[in-house]
């Protein structure tokens, strides 16, 4: 009799095991290695095993592994300092998680506190991570079913609207409004971008309504944008906005940041998270921002963006590139699913799927060369001549 196994089945895997990684690759247990377009879910935005991260977190680990928010810790410090440097002007103060669902409940709770309001409004399209409140609002119904009994939300109070429809939003957002919840960049969505008079419009609406327009910048953010956030990219800056993902480089890392009316209302025991800005996760997240800088690793992110767009929809069988920055999504006629199949089994490529069945996703590390880019295109190219 088999034994059960130890993880609950309820990831789809790919038929190897990974062993180890450096710069863009991946390793395999027979020692062939994998372009990694994909990033581990768009989060290792320096490669992998990055000399300055492992530094970072190995000299960490010799001075102190844990230690919760009861205490001050110097590392914590620097770290929200840099990361609000580098953030839109607006934002004022960093509260530290550990992943996106996290991040954007905080920015919801945060919002229905000030505001003393329970609407929510969100897109067909969205997805904001898979807790209770991030899955109540999510724009994709098969996400969302997840968040209801019998049919029946368990939070009943979003409003959804269709993705860069204006009129739809606006109109959605009334005077009961607590938050505009948005992706600057949709991920899961098929690396869909919102127009910058989509994003000014929603700014405006909330701000005449008192409503709070977060950004859920969990996947689009820290410098995969092309900027170190699409709210900068983009030119239109939100009251809150959530990063994880790449903040770490790997390590588990979050931050809910807001403009100065929310965190002036955030007061003790409002929030809270046992590992959120852990002396470990603050040390990554710090050597995570300063190489972005160091390496103009952004900037290559806006390079390579922009070659990757242009590059692939030269390719026959393309009908469209979307995205911003190393965020891509190609639209083909051919199904996503068998391109990401055939790149990894002829090629050696690791890639991204999403809700759209005709599209493929990118989110490469930001380290990503422009003769890897190259490589890439090549090889989706002789992927494509084949069907």
């Amino acid at each position: 009799m088999l034994s059960a196994p130890p993880q609950m089945p309820v990831y789809h895997q790919l038929p190897f095991e990974v062993v180890s990684g450096h710069g863009n690759v991946v390793v395999d247990t027979d020692g062939h290695e994998y372009l990694d377009m994909y990033g581990g879910h768009a989060v290792a935005v320096l490669g992998h095993c990055h000399p300055a991260l492992t530094q970072a977190l190995t000299q960490q680990a010799k001075r102190l592994t844990f230690y919760s928010n009861a205490v001050d810790l110097e590392v914590r410090r620097k770290f929200c300092k840099k990361l609000l440097a580098m953030a839109p002007s607006g934002m004022h103060a960093a509260f530290l998680s550990n992943s996106g669902a996290e991040s954007n409940e905080n920015a919801l709770t945060l919002a229905r506190l000030v505001t003393k309001r329970k609407t929510i409004v969100a897109f067909e399209g969205g997805f904001h991570g898979r807790s209770l409140l991030a899955l109540s609002a999510c724009g994709i119904e098969k996400y969302r079913k997840l968040a209801t009994i019998d049919g029946k939300p368990l939070f009943p109070h979003v409003r959804f609207a269709p993705f860069n429809d204006t009129e739809a939003a606006l109109d959605a957002i009334g005077d009961g409004c607590a938050a505009v919840l948005v992706e600057p960049v949709q991920g899961l969505g098929g690396a869909r971008k919102a127009s910058t008079e989509f994003l000014q419009a929603l700014r405006e609406r909330c701000d005449a309504t008192g409503s709070l327009l977060v950004f859920d910048e969990v996947q689009c953010g820290t410098g995969r944008s092309g900027a170190f956030t699409s709210a900068d990219a983009l030119g239109v800056e939100p009251h809150i906005l959530t990063l994880a993902k790449g903040l770490g480089g790997g390590f588990p890392v979050a931050a809910t940041l807001a403009d100065e009316r929310v965190t002036g209302f955030a007061g003790p025991g409002m929030l809270g998270s046992t590992f959120g800005g852990g002396p470990l996760a603050a040390a990554a997240g710090l050597a995570t921002l300063e190489t972005l800088e160091k390496e103009n690793l952004i900037e290559n992110a806006r390079n390579l963006g922009a070659f990757l767009h242009d590059a692939l929809a030269k390719l026959h069988g393309v009908t469209g590139v979307r995205g911003l920055g190393l965020l891509v999504g190609v639209e083909t006629e051919a199904e996503a699913k068998t391109i990401h199949g055939a790149l990894l089994q002829k090629h050696r490529i690791l890639s991204g799927t999403c809700v759209d069945p005709h599209v493929l996703r990118l989110m490469p590390p930001l380290t990503l060369t422009r003769a890897e880019a190259e490589h890439f295109v090549s090889a989706f190219g002789e992927v494509l001549a084949e069907f």
